[in-house]
């Protein structure tokens, strides 16, 4: 059932709750960028069918648009990144228990930074899906190429230059001191598309690399773009994750 009220939550989130609900571990689910809360929705029914509730929310901050306001997080920090870091914390202590973390594209790497910020106390593992990543300049680039079909190249730099200030300046620096805080053994599924337009794969080794710690397990899709895995790839998706699922959750309710 989606929207129970028998759990409030910030930012308009919404539960979903598992027709059988075996796990005690709650899904909290992250839309990339540009996308909302029922963006997830194909996702939340498929873990719903494992047996896991899930939790759903929409990011502040979903835009590039400095007309309509200003990304600044309350200890006045500017970027797109640090509101999203915020608002995930929040929701995770919101959702009482422990969390797995199902997260998609450019936002994934606020997860892990809010991961690491509660040294994942109550976070057991995370599902990424065409995330987290660096080389954002060219990953900006191919957003306003691919995606929003600018094809000025002029105005394409214009947009990419405004995009990388909204999304915040010095993304990489200290960022490996800082998510040195997420514990060794730490289990992540990162899922990727050979064919990704928008995020290289290098882009996500490059931020996942700078936590070696991890138990790093790796998704391929042969031919995959982006956030594509679950509808073009059903079968090989969902066995992947499932059995990553299962390994992750560790007690059965």
């Amino acid at each position: 059932m989606i929207g129970s009220p028998s759990l409030k939550l910030p930012f308009d989130g919404e539960l979903s709750r598992a027709p059988k609900r075996e796990f005690e571990e709650t899904i909290l689910f992250i839309h990339h960028f540009g996308g909302g809360k029922r963006t997830s929705l194909r996702h939340r029914r498929f873990v719903g069918g494992l047996g896991f509730d899930s939790v759903s929310f929409t990011l502040n901050y979903n835009h590039m648009n400095p007309l309509k306001a200003l990304p600044i997080s309350s200890d006045l920090a500017f970027g797109a990144r640090h509101l999203w870091t915020e608002q995930i914390e929040a929701m995770l202590n919101a959702i009482p228990g422990k969390k797995i973390i199902y997260s998609f594209s450019m936002p994934s790497n606020s997860a892990f930074e809010a991961i690491a910020r509660r040294h994942a106390e109550d976070v057991v593992a995370v599902v990424c899906d065409g995330g987290p990543f660096l080389k954002l300049v060219q990953c900006t680039w191919n957003l306003y190429q691919h995606e929003y079909e600018i094809k000025s190249k002029i105005l394409r730099a214009g947009f990419t230059a405004i995009g990388l200030l909204m999304q915040g300046p010095g993304t990489s620096f200290d960022l490996k001191e800082k998510l040195a805080a997420i514990p060794a053994g730490f289990p992540v599924l990162s899922i990727r598309g050979t064919e990704d337009p928008l995020v290289p794969e290098e882009a996500i080794d490059e931020f996942l690399e700078c936590m070696p710690q991890l138990a790093l397990k790796t998704l391929t899709l042969d031919g995959g773009e982006h956030l594509d895995g679950l509808k073009r790839f059903a079968n090989l998706y969902e066995s992947t994750v499932a059995e990553f699922l299962y390994e992750a959750a560790g007690n059965v309710r």
